[in-house]
């Protein structure tokens, strides 16, 4: 898989989503430098709990894939014989990954693509339901650590900041207690 140098996509939903999905356009690969082959538009749901892309048997037809060999998946618990097949995947806003091997599987929620770990895993990709909405963000390549206990705990050393307790030291460090200094009632 080739992931492009850099790109970047949201997707909102104006209630809170139990499915991400977007729509993206899968083509068959083309070498670096040839004219990019017709593509065309599917449903995709991203899946950070399948680790490869998937593809259905409608994409394999409508874009006449052929088979790089068999494979095996692992699927709810078992294992599913299938075959592999290259394709070049755009998501939305040209964030786009060339030469990905892909399985072919029936996707039992209707999409025709499932987004997995081996794209998602080259970013970062975040979901939130900020006021009941959902959006969900990805870039590539990664650019930073989402941490959301250590911003939470930042919020808080800045809130002991403006407001310490009573009994501690004065932040402005004078050496007394903050009841006895900026603390004091005037």
């Amino acid at each position: 898989m080739t992931a492009p140098s850099f790109g970047a996509f949201t997707a909102r939903a104006p209630f809170r989503c139990l499915k991400l999905t977007s729509e993206v356009e899968i083509s068959p690969p083309f070498a670096v430098g040839a004219p990019p082959t017709q593509g065309r538009k599917y449903q995709a749901l991203y899946d950070t709990g399948a680790t490869h892309s998937v593809i259905s048997p409608r994409v394999v037809q409508d874009l006449n894939l052929p088979s790089i060999g068999a494979r095996t998946v692992g699927v709810g618990g078992g294992a599913i014989q299938t075959t592999s097949h290259l394709v070049n995947i755009s998501l939305p806003n040209k964030v786009g990954f060339a030469m990905n091997l892909v399985a072919k599987l029936t996707i039992p929620s209707g999409e025709d693509v499932i987004i997995g770990m081996d794209i998602l895993g080259v970013g970062d990709f975040a979901v939130t339901h900020h006021d009941g909405k959902t959006t969900f963000s990805f870039c590539v390549p990664s650019r930073r650590c989402i941490d959301f206990v250590a911003d939470i705990n930042d919020m808080r050393a800045k809130s002991t900041a403006h407001h310490p307790p009573k009994n501690g030291p004065c932040p402005c460090g004078s050496g007394k207690k903050y009841k006895s200094c900026h603390g004091r009632r005037s």
